[in-house]
C-alpha cells in the first residue's frame, strides 16, 4: 500500500505544474470549495492556482476557520480542511480550528516554514494518508480531550492514534509517552530544528515502542541521538535516513531490521548491536550490522571496518556514506547493488579476487578514482560503476564471465563516467576482448563498454573481434569523445549508446547497410546533463560512397542534419 501511495504521490507531483485548481468561493480572506449542496458542507482550500507564488503567499501569521460561513445566501458548514489547504505558505505560524472539523486531507500542511501551532478539535475523525509534514518550526500540538480517535495523552505535543497506540505526527517538542507501541511512517517527517537554527535534539524512544516504521524520523537533521530500548521489535525503511546521529545501539529484541534504516547518516560513527539479540550482531566491534545467519553486513558507518566472516556486503549498506577506505576481507563472496552508491570520500578501491560478483550500481555516483579488480572476480553488473564522474583508471582480470549482464542483455558499466580514459583488461580471458578503446564480448560480438578521449576507432585491434552491436549505454556519458568510427559489422546501435557525449562533433559509419538504432541512441533531444545541441542537430554523419540515400531514409539516421558520403578506408 505504502509503494502504491508513493508512485500515485509522484505521479501526482509531476502533473500539478500543468494542472490549475480553483476555490468556489471566498469569506473573509479564507478560500471554500463545496462538499455537498445538498448537505450544505465545505471544506477550506488554497487560493488560485496551485503550487503559484500567489498560492504559497496567500495565508499568513494565524488563520482562524469558522464553524460556518455564509455564501450567496446560504450558510454552509466548515467540515474539512481539504488537501494541500495551507501547503506552503511561508508565513502562516497557527490554525484555530472549530469544532465542526470532521477531516483534515492529505498535505494539508505541508512545509511551511514558520508554522508553529496546531490543535486538533474533538470533532475530527479523520486524518487522511499524510496531512502533516516538512514543519522544521512545528512546537505545540495538541489533541483536544474527548476526541475518540486522537489524542496527545500526558501533554506529549504530537497526535497519537489512542485505539493502535500509533503515535502518527510528532514534531521537535515531542515527548515521546510511555504505552505507545508504534512510531509511524513519516511522523516526524523534517519535524525537527527549523531552517535557520544550529539547536539539536536527543530523542529517547520507550520500551514501549515495538516498531519504527519506514521514514519515520527520515530527514530529520538536528537530530542529533535517539536511544533505542528492549523490546523494540522492528525498524523500517529509511526509518532514520538523513539524520545527524553519531552513534546508535540496537536492542537485543530488535528482530528486523531494513537495510536503509540508517541510510545517509553521515554523521554516524559508532554501531553497535547488544549481545543476545538473536538475528544481528556486530563482531568484532566492527560499527556495523551484520545479518547473523548469512553474514551479510547490512549497514556500515563511516568508522566500519568489515570485519572477516562477512560474506555479503548487502545492498545500500554504505549508501552516502563518508567512509574513506575500504579493505575487503577474505571471506567476502559478493557485493551487493548500491552497497556503497554515493560514497563521495572513496578514492580508490581494490577488489580482491574471493569476491566473486559486484553488483549492478554497486558503487553508483560514487567518487571513485581508480579500481583494481583482482583475478577471481566472476561478474561485474551493468552500470556498476556509473556516474563515477571522477574515474580514469580500472584494470580487469582474465577470470571476468560476466561483464554487464542484464538478463540476455548487455549494457555498459561505466555510463557516465566521463573521466575514464583507460581500461586495462588481463590478457587471456576466455570471454571478452579489449582493445584499448572498448571492450567486446566475443561470442555475441557486442561492445559493451567504450571510453577514451579523442578519436575512438572501434574498427581497430584484430578484424574477428569488430563488433555486431553496440549495447545500449556503451559509450554513454563520455564526455571527451569528439570522433568516433563505427565498424561496418555494426549492424545494431543499443537505446542511449552515444547519449551525453557532448564533445561528439563526427561520426563515421562504415557500414554500407545504416545499422538498426535503439531509442534514443544519438538522442534527438538535448540531453538533462548539458545545454548543448542533440547529437544529431549537431555532429556530421559519414557514410559510405552509394550509401547517403539509405542512410537519408532510415529510421534514426535520418534525423542527422548532416550528412555526407565518404571513401572510408578499409582495415
Amino acid at each position: 500500500m505504502n509503494m502504491k501511495r508513493n508512485l500515485l504521490t509522484f505521479l501526482t507531483a509531476m502533473l500539478l505544474p500543468f494542472a490549475a485548481f480553483a476555490h468556489d468561493f471566498m469569506v473573509d480572506s479564507i478560500c471554500y470549495n463545496v462538499v455537498s449542496e445538498n448537505e450544505l458542507t465545505c471544506e477550506v482550500t488554497f487560493y488560485g492556482e496551485q503550487n503559484s507564488e500567489e498560492s504559497f503567499n496567500f495565508y499568513k501569521e494565524v488563520v482562524f476557520v469558522p464553524e460556518k460561513v455564509t455564501f450567496n445566501d446560504k450558510e454552509y458548514s466548515v467540515i474539512a480542511i481539504g488537501e494541500r489547504a495551507f501547503s506552503r505558505n511561508r508565513e502562516l505560524l497557527s490554525v484555530v480550528l472549530p469544532g465542526s472539523i470532521v477531516s483534515i486531507e492529505d498535505e494539508a500542511f505541508w512545509s511551511c516554514p514558520k508554522f508553529k501551532s496546531l490543535t486538533i478539535p474533538a470533532s475530527v475523525r479523520f486524518l487522511r494518508n499524510l496531512p502533516f509534514g516538512f514543519l522544521p518550526s512545528l512546537e505545540y500540538l495538541s489533541v483536544e480531550e474527548g476526541n475518540p480517535v486522537y489524542d496527545s495523552r500526558g501533554g506529549c505535543n504530537a497526535i497519537i492514534n489512542t485505539q493502535k497506540n500509533s503515535l502518527i505526527v510528532g514534531c521537535k517538542r515531542t515527548v515521546i509517552p510511555d504505552g505507545v507501541e508504534i512510531i509511524a511512517d513519516c511522523a516526524f517527517i523534517t519535524g525537527f530544528g527549523g531552517y535557520d537554527d544550529n539547536e539539536t535534539f536527543e530523542l529517547d524512544i520507550p520500551g514501549s515502542v515495538k516498531v519504527i516504521e519506514m521514514q519515520a524520523f527520515s530527514g530529520c537533521r538536528h537530530l542529533s541521538a535517539v536511544t533505542l530500548h528492549e523490546g523494540l521489535d522492528s525498524i523500517g525503511a529509511r526509518a532514520f535516513c538523513a539524520t545527524s546521529i553519531s552513534r546508535i545501539v540496537i536492542p537485543a529484541s530488535v528482530s528486523k531490521i531494513d537495510a536503509t534504516a540508517f541510510q545517509a547518516c553521515d554523521s554516524l560513527k559508532s554501531i553497535k548491536v547488544k549481545r543476545g539479540n538473536k538475528v544481528y550482531d556486530s563482531r568484532k566491534g566492527c560499527n556495523a550490522i551484520i545479518e547473523s545467519a548469512t553474514a551479510r553486513l547490512i549497514a556500515g558507518c563511516l568508522a566500519t571496518v568489515i570485519p572477516e566472516g562477512v560474506a555479503i556486503i548487502g545492498e545500500q549498506a554504505f549508501y552516502s556514506s563518508d567512509i574513506k577506505e575500504v579493505k575487503f576481507p577474505s571471506s567476502l563472496k559478493a557485493i551487493e547493488t548500491m552497497a556503497f552508491a554515493s560514497c563521495r570520500e572513496l578514492k580508490k578501491v581494490v577488489i580482491p579476487g574471493n569476491v566473486k560478483s559486484v553488483e549492478w550500481n554497486a558503487f553508483w555516483d560514487s567518487r571513485i578514482e581508480e579500481v583494481v579488480v583482482e583475478d577471481g572476480v566472476e561478474t561485474i553488473g551493468a552500470g556498476a560503476f556509473s556516474k563515477c564522474s571522477n574515474l580514469r583508471e580500472v584494470s580487469l582480470p582474465a577470470s571476468l564471465n560476466k561483464f554487464g549482464e542484464i538478463g540476455k542483455y548487455n549494457a555498459s558499466v561505466f555510463p557516465y563516467c566521463q573521466e575514464l580514459r583507460r581500461v586495462n583488461m588481463a590478457g587471456g580471458n576466455e570471454k571478452y576482448y579489449c582493445n584499448g578503446n572498448s571492450i567486446v564480448e566475443k561470442e555475441s560480438l557486442t561492445l559493451i563498454d567504450g571510453w577514451g578521449a579523442g578519436k575512438c576507432n572501434l574498427r581497430s585491434g584484430y578484424v574477428k573481434f569488430r563488433p555486431k552491436k553496440i549495447a545500449e549505454n556503451a559509450f554513454c556519458g563520455r564526455e571527451y569523445i569528439t570522433y568516433i568510427v563505427i565498424p561496418e559489422t555494426v549492424e545494431e546501435i543499443g537505446r542511449h549508446a552515444f547519449a551525453g557525449c557532448i564533445g561528439l562533433h563526427t561520426v563515421v559509419s562504415a557500414a554500407a547497410v545504416p545499422p538498426v538504432l535503439g531509442e534514443d541512441a544519438f538522442p534527438l533531444k538535448g540531453n538533462m546533463y548539458t545545454h548543448a545541441l542533440p547529437l544529431m542537430e549537431r555532429c556530421v554523419l559519414v557514410v559510405p560512397e552509394g550509401s547517403l540515400d539509405a542512410y537519408r531514409n532510415a529510421p534514426g539516421w535520418k534525423e542527422f542534419k548532416h550528412i555526407k558520403e565518404s571513401q572510408i578506408p578499409v582495415y
